[in-house]
C-alpha cells in the first residue's frame, strides 16, 4: 500500500461525504431562499439576497483562512507540540478575523439595510467565525463524515430558527439573518479541546511566522475567489434596477452556485492530502475529474431549463430567470473551477496565482459593469459569464505553467456536451426535458458517489477482495479450501477452481495457507504473503520500540498468524491513561490517522507509509464499551521477540470470542484456527471464570458452543458457510447480560451505551451478512 494510493482513497471518500453535505446545504439554502420569496416582499428579499451574498463571502473566507490552516498543520505536524500550536493559532485568529469580518460586513450592509438587520448580520458573522476551528479540526483529522453531518445540522438549525423569527416574530430580513448566527452556535459545541498552557505558549503560537504566512496567503487567494463569487449579487443590489429584476438575478445566482458548493467540497476533502504531495500530482487530476463529473451535467441542466419548469417553482415576479440562468450557470461553473484550481496552489504554498487572480478579478468587474451599461441586469449576467470564464482561463494557464498539463488529462467532456445538445432540443417539450434532465442528473450523481475501492489495491487486487461477495455461498470452493487448509488434504484443482477458493480464502484471511497447499499454482500469493509478513514484523518492531522508549507497555491483542494472509492491520492495547502519550510517541511513524465516531476516545487507526496499519486501543473494548480489564490483561501477558506483550491463553480466548460476540457477529476461518488451538481444559476453565467476573459468561458459553460445533463440522468435512455467523439472539443476550453487569458495577454510562447500540449494531451486521 503506497501513501499515494491511501491519500487518493481518503480524499475521494471524504470528497463524496463533503459534497453530499454541501449539496444538501445548497438545496436547503435554496429552499430557504425560495420560501423567503413568499414570506418577504421584493424589497426585503433583495436586502436578504445581498446580505446572504456578503455572508457567503465571509463564510467562504472563514472556511479556508482558519480551518484550512489548521487542517494543513495537522496533516503536516510531526509532534504533539506542532498540533497544539496550530490549535492555539486557529482559536485566536478566528476571534480576530471574526471581528474584522463583522465590521466590514456591517459597514457594507448599512448601505442598504436597517440598523437592526445590520447589527444582526454582523453578529451572525462573528459567531460563524468563532466556530471555524471546529471544521479545521475535523478536516485535519480526517473525520469527514462527522464534518458532513455537522454541516447539514447547522443549516437545518439556521433554517428552522430563521423561519420562526420571520413568521412568528415578524422580524423580516433581520430575522432571516439571525438564523445564520443561531445555526453557527452549533459549531461552538464541537470546538477542539482547548490546550492548557502558559500565556507564553499562546503568544508563541500567535507569533508563528510560518502559520501567519500560510494564513495570509490562503486568505488572500480565497478572498479573491469569494469576491468573484458574490460581487455580482452585491452590485445588482447597489446599481439602479427594478427590484423584480434584481431579485430574479439573485435567485438565479443562488441556484447556479451549486457547482461552487461542489468545488468547495472537493477542495475541502482533497486539501489535507494535497498539502503532503508535490505539485502537479495525480491527486490533483483526480480532484478535477470529480468536479467535472458532476459540475458539467448540472450546468447543462441549468442552462437549458424551460420557462414552464421555472414557473412551477418560482413566483411570476421572477420570470426573467429563464434568461438569466443561462449566463449565471456558466459563471457558477467557471467560478467553481477557479475555486478548485486555486486549491492546488494553496496546498503547496504557492501564492503566485494571486497576480493572475487579481487580473481576472479586474477583468470580471469590468465585464460586469460593461454588461450593465449595455443591457442592464441581462447585460450584467452576460458580462459575469464572460468575465468568470476569462478569469478561469488565466488561472488555468498559470497552473499549467507551474504544475504541468497532467492535471487536466482524462476529463469526461463528450457526454456533457451531448447531454446539453439533447436538452436544448427538448426545451419546447417540458415533460420530456424534465425526464432527460433527471436521468442526466442521476447518472452524474451515481458516477460521483460511486464507492471507491479499498486503498492500496490495484484493479486486480480489488477484484480479488470482492470475490468473496460472489462466492461466499459457493460450497465447492469452500470445500476445496477447507480440505486443503483445515484438514491438510489438498486435492487436484483447476485454475478456475483455485481462483474461486482463493476468493473465499481472502474473505477468511487464510490465503497464505491455501498458497502453501498449492505452491506452484499460487506462487504469486506466497510472495505477496512473505512481503506482507516482513512489513508486519518491521512495523510491529518500530511501534514497540517507540512505545518502549516512552515507557508505555503494550499488548498485541489481535494480529494474523505469520504466513496465513496479507496483513492489513494489527491491534495493540495500552492503558487508558497512557493512550494520548502513546499517540504522541508514535507521531512521525504514521502518515494518516483516523477514528470511528463511536470509538473516537478509545481507538485510533494509524496508517504508516507502507505495510499494515496499527489499531491503538485504550482498552479491550468494542464501540467504546470495555469488556476485558486492561490491568489484568497486562498482568498475565508475556513478552515476545518483538518486545511487545501478548495475552495469556485464557485472555486470548476471551478476546477472540468477545470480538465475535460484540463486534463482528462472526468468526472467519483464521479466527477458528486461532480458537481451535486454545480449546484446552487448562485454558477454557480460567477463561470462563474471568468471563463470569467480567459479566458475559452466558455469551462466552454460547459463543464457545457455537465454535465447537463449527470445528466439529470442519473436522468431519461437513459443508459450513464461511465466515461462520453467530446467532443474532446470542449477541443480543450477551449485550443485555453485559449491560446489567455494568449497571451493577456502577458504570451506568457504559451500560446505557451498550443498551442503546446493541440492537442497531446487530441489525446492521446481519443486514451486511445478508447482502454479502
Amino acid at each position: 500500500m503506497t501513501v499515494s494510493q491511501r491519500d487518493e482513497f481518503i480524499a475521494t471518500r471524504g470528497a463524496r461525504w463533503i459534497t453530499v453535505a454541501f449539496v444538501a446545504v445548497g438545496i436547503l439554502n435554496y429552499g430557504y431562499a425560495l420560501i423567503l420569496t413568499r414570506l418577504l416582499n421584493v424589497a426585503a428579499y433583495a436586502r436578504f439576497g445581498a446580505g446572504q451574498g456578503l455572508l457567503l463571502w465571509a463564510v467562504t473566507v472563514a472556511t479556508v483562512s482558519v480551518p484550512w490552516i489548521l487542517a494543513q498543520s495537522l496533516a503536516r505536524a510531526r509532534s504533539a507540540a506542532d498540533r497544539t500550536a496550530a490549535v492555539m493559532f486557529a482559536l485566536m485568529t478566528s476571534v480576530g478575523l471574526g471581528l474584522v469580518a463583522a465590521a466590514v460586513i456591517g459597514l457594507i450592509t448599512a448601505r442598504f439595510a436597517a440598523l437592526s438587520a445590520t447589527l444582526v448580520l454582523a453578529a451572525s458573522t462573528f459567531v460563524i467565525f468563532l466556530g471555524m476551528p471546529t471544521m479545521g479540526w475535523l478536516q485535519g483529522r480526517g473525520r469527514m463524515r462527522t464534518l458532513s453531518v455537522l454541516t447539514v445540522a447547522e443549516s437545518l438549525v439556521k433554517i428552522v430558527s430563521g423561519l420562526l423569527l420571520v413568521t412568528a416574530a415578524g422580524l423580516g430580513d433581520a430575522g432571516a439573518f439571525a438564523g445564520f448566527g443561531i445555526g453557527g452556535l452549533l459549531l461552538l459545541a464541537w470546538l477542539p479541546p482547548l490546550p492548557h498552557g502558559r500565556r507564553e505558549r499562546w503568544r508563541a503560537s500567535l507569533a508563528n511566522r510560518d502559520l501567519w504566512h500560510r494564513a495570509t496567503g490562503i486568505a488572500a487567494v480565497q478572498g479573491l475567489v469569494t469576491i468573484l463569487t458574490v460581487i455580482d449579487v452585491v452590485l445588482v443590489t447597489l446599481l439602479p434596477a427594478s427590484r423584480a429584476a434584481a431579485a430574479s438575478y439573485q435567485a438565479s445566482a443562488a441556484v447556479s452556485r451549486v457547482t461552487v458548493f461542489v468545488a468547495s467540497a472537493v477542495g475541502t476533502a482533497f486539501f489535507p492530502s494535497l498539502s503532503k504531495r508535490a505539485p502537479g500530482s495525480d491527486l490533483a487530476n483526480r480532484a478535477i475529474r470529480m468536479y467535472v463529473t458532476v459540475a458539467l451535467p448540472l450546468t447543462a441542466i441549468l442552462v437549458t431549463v424551460p420557462a414552464p419548469v421555472l414557473g412551477a417553482v418560482f413566483p411570476p415576479e421572477y420570470s426573467e430567470m429563464v434568461l438569466l440562468l443561462r449566463f449565471t450557470a456558466l459563471a457558477g461553473l467557471a467560478v467553481g473551477g477557479l475555486n478548485l484550481l486555486t486549491t492546488f496552489f494553496q496546498a503547496v504554498g504557492d501564492y503566485s496565482c494571486l497576480w493572475w487572480q487579481g487580473a481576472g478579478l479586474i477583468g470580471y468587474v469590468t465585464a460586469l459593469l460593461a454588461g450593465w451599461r449595455a443591457d442592464g441586469v441581462t447585460g450584467l449576467a452576460v458580462g459575469g459569464a464572460v468575465g468568470a470564464c476569462a478569469a478561469l482561463a488565466l488561472v488555468a494557464y498559470w497552473l499549467v505553467r507551474r504544475q504541468g498539463y497532467a492535471v487536466f488529462t482524462r476529463l469526461r467532456l463528450v457526454e456533457p456536451i451531448v447531454a446539453a445538445a439533447v436538452l436544448i432540443g427538448l426545451r419546447p417539450v417540458p415533460v420530456a426535458w424534465l425526464v432527460i434532465a433527471t436521468l442526466v442528473g442521476l447518472l452524474a450523481a451515481v458516477r460521483f458517489l460511486r464507492r471507491p475501492g479499498s486503498p492500496g489495491l490495484d484493479g486486480a487486487a480489488r477484484g480479488q477482495r470482492r470475490e468473496p461477495m460472489r462466492h461466499i455461498r459457493n460450497q465447492a470452493a469452500v470445500m476445496l479450501l477447507t480440505d486443503a487448509v483445515w484438514r491438510g488434504k489438498p486435492r487436484e484443482a483447476t485454475i478456475p477452481e483455485l481462483q474461486s477458493a482463493m476468493a473465499v480464502a481472502f474473505r477468511n484471511q487464510v490465503e497464505g495457507r491455501l498458497a502453501r497447499a498449492y505452491p506452484q499454482q499460487l506462487a504469486y500469493v506466497l510472495t505477496e504473503v512473505k512481503v506482507a509478513n516482513d512489513l508486519f514484523a518491521r512495523n510491529l518492531r518500530q511501534v514497540t520500540h517507540r512505545l518502549q522508549r516512552a515507557g508505555i507497555p503494550s499488548v498485541l491483542i489481535k494480529a494474523d498468524v505469520p504466513g496465513e494472509c496479507v496483513h492489513t492491520d494489527f491491534d495493540l492495547v495500552v492503558r487508558s491513561w497512557q493512550w494520548e502519550g502513546a499517540l504522541a510517541a508514535l507521531a512521525g511513524w504514521y502518515v494518516h490517522r483516523s477514528t470511528y465516531w463511536l470509538e473516537r476516545s478509545t481507538k485510533a487507526h494509524l496508517y504508516p507509509l507502507v505495510g499494515p496499519a496499527l489499531h491503538l486501543h485504550a482498552s479491550v473494548s468494542w464501540f467504546g464499551i470495555p469488556v476485558l480489564p486492561t490491568d489484568r490483561l497486562m498482568a498475565g501477558a508475556c513478552e515476545t521477540e518483538h518486545g511487545c506483550l501478548v495475552p495469556a491463553p485464557a485472555d486470548h480466548l476471551r478476546i477472540w470470542l468477545a470480538h465475535a460476540l460484540f463486534q463482528n457477529l462472526a468468526l472467519d476461518l483464521s479466527e477458528l484456527f486461532a480458537v481451535r488451538d486454545l480449546l484446552k481444559p487448562d485454558v477454557m476453565h480460567p477463561a470462563r471464570e474471568e468471563a463470569v467476573r467480567e459479566g458475559w459468561v452466558a455469551g462466552y458459553d454460547g459463543a464457545l458452543a457455537t465454535v465447537e460445533i463449527a470445528i466439529d463440522r470442519l473436522d468431519r468435512a461437513v459443508p459450513l458457510s464461511l465466515p461462520m455467523a453467530l446467532p443474532m439472539a446470542l449477541s443480543l443476550r450477551a449485550g443485555a447480560e453485559h449491560a446489567y453487569h455494568l449497571i451493577r458495577a456502577g458504570q451506568t454510562r457504559e451500560a446505557a451505551r451498550e443498551a442503546a447500540l446493541r440492537v442497531p449494531l446487530v441489525l446492521a451486521k446481519k443486514r451486511r451478512v445478508r447482502i454479502t
